[in-house]
Protein backbone atom coordinates (compact mmCIF):
# COMPACT_ATOMS: atom_id res chain seq x y z
CA UNK A 1 0.00 0.00 0.00
CA UNK A 2 2.57 2.57 0.42
CA UNK A 3 3.42 2.41 -3.22
CA UNK A 4 0.58 2.90 -4.00
CA UNK A 5 0.49 6.14 -2.14
CA UNK A 6 3.63 7.31 -3.24
CA UNK A 7 2.48 6.99 -6.76
CA UNK A 8 -0.66 8.87 -6.03
CA UNK A 9 2.17 11.40 -4.22
CA UNK A 10 3.79 11.76 -7.33
CA UNK A 11 1.02 11.74 -9.83
CA UNK A 12 -0.54 14.48 -7.85
CA UNK A 13 2.97 16.79 -7.87
CA UNK A 14 3.14 15.75 -11.45
CA UNK A 15 -0.06 16.70 -12.57
CA UNK A 16 0.15 20.31 -13.81
CA UNK A 17 2.96 19.02 -16.09
CA UNK A 18 1.02 16.00 -17.42
CA UNK A 19 -0.04 16.14 -21.29
CA UNK A 20 -2.59 13.54 -21.47
CA UNK A 21 -4.66 12.20 -24.38
CA UNK A 22 -8.55 12.67 -24.34
CA UNK A 23 -9.84 10.15 -22.06
CA UNK A 24 -13.00 8.49 -23.59
CA UNK A 25 -16.47 8.82 -22.02
CA UNK A 26 -16.19 4.88 -20.82
CA UNK A 27 -13.54 5.50 -18.88
CA UNK A 28 -14.86 8.71 -17.28
CA UNK A 29 -18.60 7.55 -16.24
CA UNK A 30 -16.77 4.57 -14.76
CA UNK A 31 -15.10 7.09 -13.00
CA UNK A 32 -17.70 9.03 -11.78
CA UNK A 33 -19.26 5.99 -10.54
CA UNK A 34 -16.54 5.69 -7.91
CA UNK A 35 -17.04 9.56 -6.86
CA UNK A 36 -20.34 8.76 -6.55
CA UNK A 37 -19.87 5.83 -3.76
CA UNK A 38 -17.01 7.86 -2.22
CA UNK A 39 -19.69 10.06 -1.94
CA UNK A 40 -22.66 8.24 -0.35
CA UNK A 41 -19.78 6.43 1.63
CA UNK A 42 -19.70 10.01 3.31
CA UNK A 43 -23.39 10.11 3.54
CA UNK A 44 -22.71 7.55 6.63
CA UNK A 45 -19.38 8.22 7.49
CA UNK A 46 -17.94 7.39 10.94
CA UNK A 47 -18.46 10.16 13.77
CA UNK A 48 -14.27 10.06 14.06
CA UNK A 49 -14.37 11.49 10.69
CA UNK A 50 -14.33 15.23 10.85
CA UNK A 51 -16.99 16.82 9.23
CA UNK A 52 -13.85 19.56 8.07
CA UNK A 53 -12.26 16.37 6.19
CA UNK A 54 -15.52 15.16 4.60
CA UNK A 55 -15.96 18.62 3.60
CA UNK A 56 -13.07 18.82 2.26
CA UNK A 57 -13.61 15.38 0.22
CA UNK A 58 -16.88 16.42 -0.77
CA UNK A 59 -15.51 19.89 -2.37
CA UNK A 60 -12.43 18.33 -4.18
CA UNK A 61 -14.77 15.37 -6.03
CA UNK A 62 -17.70 17.47 -6.51
CA UNK A 63 -15.11 19.95 -8.61
CA UNK A 64 -13.44 16.80 -9.95
CA UNK A 65 -16.95 15.39 -11.16
CA UNK A 66 -18.32 18.64 -12.38
CA UNK A 67 -14.95 18.98 -14.62
CA UNK A 68 -15.47 15.34 -15.94
CA UNK A 69 -19.03 15.87 -16.73
CA UNK A 70 -18.55 19.54 -18.34
CA UNK A 71 -15.51 18.88 -19.95
CA UNK A 72 -15.51 15.22 -21.11
CA UNK A 73 -18.93 13.51 -20.72
CA UNK A 74 -21.73 15.97 -21.96
CA UNK A 75 -19.18 17.53 -25.12
CA UNK A 76 -18.29 13.41 -25.88
CA UNK A 77 -21.92 12.80 -25.88
CA UNK A 78 -22.60 15.72 -27.97
CA UNK A 79 -19.79 14.96 -30.46
CA UNK A 80 -21.17 11.15 -30.76
CA UNK A 81 -24.52 12.91 -31.67
CA UNK A 82 -23.36 15.10 -33.51
CA UNK A 83 -24.72 17.84 -31.72
CA UNK A 84 -28.20 16.00 -31.54
CA UNK A 85 -29.00 17.13 -27.86
CA UNK A 86 -31.97 15.38 -27.29
CA UNK A 87 -30.05 11.83 -28.39
CA UNK A 88 -27.30 13.02 -25.88
CA UNK A 89 -29.74 13.71 -23.38
CA UNK A 90 -30.95 9.95 -24.34
CA UNK A 91 -27.44 8.94 -23.81
CA UNK A 92 -26.84 10.71 -20.52
CA UNK A 93 -29.71 8.72 -18.99
CA UNK A 94 -27.45 5.72 -20.11
CA UNK A 95 -24.84 6.94 -18.63
CA UNK A 96 -26.04 7.52 -14.91
CA UNK A 97 -27.63 4.17 -14.87
CA UNK A 98 -24.25 3.00 -15.67
CA UNK A 99 -22.61 5.11 -12.56
CA UNK A 100 -26.26 3.78 -10.35
CA UNK A 101 -24.91 0.39 -11.24
CA UNK A 102 -21.50 0.80 -10.05
CA UNK A 103 -22.02 2.16 -6.97
CA UNK A 104 -24.05 -0.55 -6.22
CA UNK A 105 -21.30 -3.35 -7.23
CA UNK A 106 -18.99 -0.91 -5.35
CA UNK A 107 -21.27 -1.08 -2.20
CA UNK A 108 -21.24 -4.74 -2.36
CA UNK A 109 -17.60 -4.85 -2.38
CA UNK A 110 -16.91 -2.16 0.32
CA UNK A 111 -20.16 -2.84 2.74
CA UNK A 112 -17.57 -1.39 5.58
CA UNK A 113 -18.83 1.89 6.89
CA UNK A 114 -15.65 3.99 6.34
CA UNK A 115 -13.18 4.69 3.53
CA UNK A 116 -10.05 2.57 2.25
CA UNK A 117 -7.34 3.90 0.42
CA UNK A 118 -8.05 2.24 -2.46
CA UNK A 119 -10.98 4.35 -3.07
CA UNK A 120 -8.15 7.41 -3.16
CA UNK A 121 -6.42 5.23 -5.53
CA UNK A 122 -8.72 4.67 -7.86
CA UNK A 123 -9.74 8.37 -8.12
CA UNK A 124 -6.23 8.95 -8.70
CA UNK A 125 -6.19 6.58 -11.40
CA UNK A 126 -8.98 8.57 -12.92
CA UNK A 127 -6.97 11.87 -12.49
CA UNK A 128 -4.24 10.27 -14.11
CA UNK A 129 -6.68 10.11 -17.44
CA UNK A 130 -8.30 13.58 -16.81
CA UNK A 131 -6.74 16.16 -15.11
CA UNK A 132 -8.96 19.21 -14.44
CA UNK A 133 -7.08 22.44 -13.94
CA UNK A 134 -6.86 25.46 -11.06
CA UNK A 135 -8.39 25.05 -8.12
CA UNK A 136 -10.34 22.14 -9.42
CA UNK A 137 -6.98 20.35 -9.14
CA UNK A 138 -5.99 21.40 -5.81
CA UNK A 139 -9.39 20.56 -4.38
CA UNK A 140 -8.75 17.21 -5.49
CA UNK A 141 -5.44 17.17 -3.98
CA UNK A 142 -6.71 17.79 -0.72
CA UNK A 143 -9.78 15.47 -0.87
CA UNK A 144 -7.40 12.07 -2.13
CA UNK A 145 -4.65 13.07 0.74
CA UNK A 146 -7.72 13.23 2.85
CA UNK A 147 -9.38 10.03 2.20
CA UNK A 148 -6.27 8.59 2.84
CA UNK A 149 -6.12 10.10 6.17
CA UNK A 150 -8.60 8.77 6.83
CA UNK A 151 -8.47 5.21 5.90
CA UNK A 152 -5.74 5.44 8.09
CA UNK A 153 -7.56 5.80 11.27
CA UNK A 154 -8.87 2.41 10.78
Amino acid sequence: MQLKILTLALLLSAAPQLSIAAPSINTMQGCQGVIDFVDKKLSTAPAKYPQTDVQSIRKGLKGYNQYIQKDIVTPGLLAFTSGDKAKADALQVQVNAYKTNIVTNLMKRYPQNRLFADHAISINDCAKEAVPAGQALEDLKVALHTIIKLAKME
